[in-house]
């Protein structure tokens, strides 16, 4: 859900755009020129459909009638010409004035035009029955305007006008028989520091204002009414074009710059840097003239002589989120308060919380794992301390190293401990947020899982004093306190993750990277939170993940105790595992082109193998369970996903992607498959039936690194709205 950019023209004409509209029947865009030129252009391919030289200055304004499909010019050669398809002239009116606005009230049937000094409105008369398409003897002015009526808004029986005088105005309409007359309700004789030059009209379900743009280099947001709500000072230049965009619900505003800002108007956020559509550098001229065609959903903007048209795209991004290194894992949580949850290469661990506001917009928080001295648990724990019990027995004189006495020369000189080299901090490489104990699980590159948990915030005690001897008063007061109770745990819920974040234990189980994980809850009838784990060692760890201790470690039961291949779970590395509750089952993806699906249980002897899921080519990069259809869905380097069956017997369909799927989430509310094939998200629908790309089934989230090139993880959950 994105605007994306669909073409461009260059030097459609020598002298300068100052106009730009559309005709929405016959799926065209106009420009009109400085030298009175107007000209016609596809709006599909943009190649040039007519042209025509009715004006003799310069063309100011391009309405669309939308009720007659007609196309109304203006300019400040004082003229107005009505076109008919083909750039068939209809009607030519002379004014006398040069005409700088021009808008349609349909609630009252008049057309406005704004001049210097005045305003007119005149009544419509598509039949020409007074000699032209509007009635001049009918004809109202009022002049509460002392410079160039510079834009105009029609909204109901109302006119918004502003104007180089500063002044923003509201009109009333209302007319009789005889006569059309024009009433002011409402003056703002210095709505800003300058000239203004636009007037925006947003209109949403939840409210209606309007925006304005100046010559000071500000935008005035306002009310219906026309008090001012908010003033924007982020331009560098003045506002040279403004537009409104309902297909995203944001403004696009141009001020000087090669790329239009995106204002969010719920917030009044500049929320550039959080969409996708101008992330790239694009060496663009200044960006004069902006309008929007509501029914297609196309945005036109045009610099001096060139034109660039973005495109209303359903399946876009809708929130980019920037970091400075790679990331490698995502997860996030499921509850009330949207948090997510990211790790890169370098240690670093980011919490991204939405903005309440627009939601568009992030906020983050970075945790570095080197500021952390969390508790290590695991066997390789212990191995570890074995060793450093041993390497603190002293030495005797043969066993020291022959630079000892160097070191100690240089602790005497410097008078300090010599520095030790730190090893480095691995990066990660998956990561899993348990709702259920508000946990994540973030796996590294060195074999270790740390756990990272939110500050302890309780809230404080809710004491009943309250003493009542009418039962039903009792009843009532201990429902109101109830009600009270969850509110206030809902609030801490919310207070807490709003709190920080820290590491407070390493589960160290792993000789390689752990590269796999998948959490076995309550609802699945056991008494505990257990976390599955496996990697490159090709072991699969069990973990008591509110004890944070090592239950077990599965082992073949064939093979002896010496054979180096007991702890094995299969022949290559273990790159994805999943948990089906439904089947009590835990299947996991190998490099040897396997999928394994084994019982769940607490000790090795019951972790009996179901099957063997074989068709794959290549390593298997991901397995999910999908919930609504019970199957099971896995991705491949082969360039292909395979739906099987809920025992896993047969392969029911093959999806090809002609490239490597690096990762695989489920839609949990439509159904749909979402792949990352390469640098690309695709989605598909899981029936067989159908394997199209469906649209507005999956919002996802793209997190761009320093190569931003492939995509490597995805959201496993509920679609996020």
């Amino acid at each position: 859900m994105a605007m994306q950019r669909h073409f461009s023209v260059r030097d459609c004409h020598q002298r300068s755009i100052t106009a730009l509209g559309f005709h929405t029947a016959r799926r065209e865009f106009l420009t009109g020129f400085e030298d009175g030129m107007i000209k016609w252009w596809d709006l599909d391919s943009g190649r040039l459909s007519q042209s025509a030289a009715e004006h003799s200055g310069m063309v100011t304004n391009l309405l669309y009638w939308t009720e007659t499909k007609l196309v109304v010019s203006s300019s400040n050669d004082g003229t107005l010409i009505v076109w008919t398809s083909g750039a068939v002239v209809l009607d030519k009116i002379r004014l006398r004035s040069p005409i700088f606005s021009i808008a349609i009230n349909l609630r009252r049937h008049l057309l406005v035009c704004g001049f210097k000094n005045h305003l007119s409105i005149y009544p419509l008369d598509e039949q020409k029955t007074c000699g032209h398409i509007i009635n001049l003897k009918k004809s109202a002015s009022d002049y509460q305007h002392s410079d160039i009526v510079s834009c105009i808004v029609s909204l109901d029986s109302q006119i918004y006008t502003v104007g180089y005088d500063r002044k923003f105005l509201i009109f009333d309409t209302y007319q009789t028989p005889e006569k059309t007359c024009l009433r002011v309700v409402h003056v703002n004789p210095h709505a800003h520091d300058a000239g203004i030059t636009h007037l925006l009209l947003v209109r949403e379900r939840e409210s209606t204002s309007f925006l304005t743009g100046s010559f000071d280099r500000t935008v005035g947001v306002w009310s219906q009414d026309g008090q001012l709500i908010q003033r924007l000072q982020h331009f560098t230049s003045e506002i040279t074009g403004m537009c409104y965009v309902p297909s995203i619900r944001t403004v696009w505003i141009t001020s000087g710059n090669g790329q239009p800002l995106v204002l969010d108007p719920r917030s009044g956020d500049i929320i550039s840097n959080f969409v996708d559509t101008f992330q790239s550098y694009d060496d663009n001229p200044q960006i004069k003239h902006l309008t929007c065609l509501p029914e297609t959903s196309h945005v036109i903007g045009s610099t001096r002589n060139q034109m660039i048209v973005w495109k209303y795209h359903s399946s876009g991004c809708v929130t980019i989120l920037n970091a400075k290194h790679p990331l490698e894992c995502l997860s996030y949580t499921a509850k009330q308060l949207l948090l997510l949850f990211t790790g890169d290469s370098s240690g670093i661990v980011k919490k991204w919380k939405q903005n309440d506001l627009s939601p568009f917009t992030y906020s983050k928080e970075s945790y570095n794992m080197e500021d952390t001295r969390p508790e290590r648990r695991g066997l390789r724990c212990l191995l570890q301390k074995q060793v450093a019990e041993q390497n603190k027995r002293p030495q005797s004189r043969t066993q020291r190293p022959g630079t000892a006495g160097v070191l100690r020369k240089g602790i005497i000189l410097n008078n300090q401990r010599p520095s030790t080299c730190q090893e480095k901090f691995c990066g990660y490489t998956k990561s899993l947020f348990t709702d259920e104990i508000d946990l994540l699980v973030m796996a590294a590159e060195s074999g270790d899982i740390y756990l990272w948990e939110f500050d302890d915030s309780i809230s404080a005690p809710f004491h009943d004093d309250s003493f009542s001897l009418d039962p039903e008063q009792h009843l009532m007061k201990i429902t109101m306190k109830e009600n009270l109770l969850n509110n206030e745990r809902s609030d801490a819920l919310i207070n807490k993750h709003l709190a920080g974040f820290t590491c407070k234990k390493v589960l160290a189980g792993h000789l390689k990277a752990v590269t796999a994980l998948a959490v076995v809850g309550r609802e699945s009838g056991f008494s505990a939170v257990y976390l599955l784990s496996g990697g490159w060692d090709r072991r699969i760890c069990v973990w008591d993940l509110l004890t944070c201790t090592l239950i077990e470690t599965f082992c073949r039961p064939e093979l002896d105790h010496w054979n180096n291949q007991r702890e094995t779970a299969c022949d290559g590395v273990i790159m994805d595992i999943c948990y089906c509750s439904k089947r009590n089952e835990f299947a996991y993806a190998s490099s040897d082109g396997n999928i394994y699906i084994r019982h769940f249980a607490l000790v090795s002897s019951e972790m009996t193998l179901e099957n063997i899921l074989r068709g794959h080519e290549a390593e298997v990069t991901s397995i999910v369970w999908h919930n609504l259809k019970d199957k099971w869905i896995t991705g491949s380097e082969d360039g292909t996903i395979r739906i099987w069956s809920e025992d896993g017997a047969q392969c029911e369909r093959i999806l090809h992607t002609k490239e490597v799927v690096m990762c695989i989430c489920i839609d949990q509310i439509n159904g749909c498959i979402v792949a990352g094939v390469h640098d690309t998200i695709r989605t598909h629908r899981s029936n067989p039936l159908h394997s199209a790309c469906s649209r507005d089934e999956a919002v996802c989230f793209r997190f761009l690194g320093q190569d931003g090139q492939t995509v490597e993880g995805l959201l496993q959950g509920k679609s996020i709205q």
